[in-house]
């Protein structure tokens, strides 16, 4: 079931495990943020919202996807993808956790193979 607990642990692992390029600025924005609108399609995706005070991760202007990581599951073929976006503040407002495209649910235990096997991240990050 997505809601705030699994939301906690997909920040734990995207600090750890996603290779964010600042990781330091993301727990920043993170450790602040109320999430919600916990979907509830199969993917483990929601909504940030971050308090105004903290610096925008992103240069302001539109809604966008500024990072992304690409893994490997244990279950042959299937992939887990996590990708961050900024709203038009420059503040994280959204994180879509699917598993292969949101082909198929998040399975309950998540077990990753090694490291990403893609990590992109947006020429809009304003590290």
């Amino acid at each position: 079931m997505n809601n705030e607990y699994r939301a906690r642990d997909w920040i734990n692992f995207i600090l750890e495990r996603c290779q964010f390029p600042d990781t330091q600025a993301l727990k920043n924005h993170l450790d602040k943020a109320v999430f919600s609108e916990f979907c509830q399609c199969g993917c483990n995706s929601f909504k940030v919202l971050v308090p105004d005070f903290i610096k925008a991760i992103a240069v302001p202007g539109k809604y966008r996807v500024i990072f992304e990581a690409n893994f490997n599951l244990a279950e042959a073929g299937k992939t887990l993808e996590i990708l961050i976006f900024s709203g038009k503040s420059g503040m994280v407002e959204y994180i879509e956790i699917d598993c292969s495209g949101n082909n198929f649910p998040i399975p309950e235990i998540v077990e990753v193979v090694g490291e990403p096997f893609h990590v992109s991240a947006s020429s809009a990050l304003a590290l």
